[in-house]
């Protein structure tokens, strides 16, 4: 019969998300954006993340905030 520390250590070990090295934030959230934008969006995260996990309800405008930050720049149209 296996033993519950050789069933534990069969079991197979998901592989670590790639983050961003900078904010330590996974790449996924953060992608389409870049430079300040980036920063900006990341901090973001990290403070609805925080209130959160603290319980605290996530201000509209935070929310707000995050999905136009990930939205991408729509560029202007040449008159004609």
């Amino acid at each position: 019969m296996i033993s519950r520390e050789e069933l534990v250590a069969k079991r197979k070990r998901r592989k670590s998300v790639p983050k961003d090295k900078k904010t330590g934030i996974p790449k996924k959230y953060l992608s389409g954006t870049s430079g300040s934008r980036r920063a900006e969006l990341a901090r973001l995260i990290k403070r609805i993340s925080k209130l959160y996990k603290e319980g605290k309800t996530v201000p509209r405008s935070l929310i707000k905030r995050r999905v136009e930050l990930g939205k991408k720049k729509k560029r202007a149209r040449k008159k004609s």
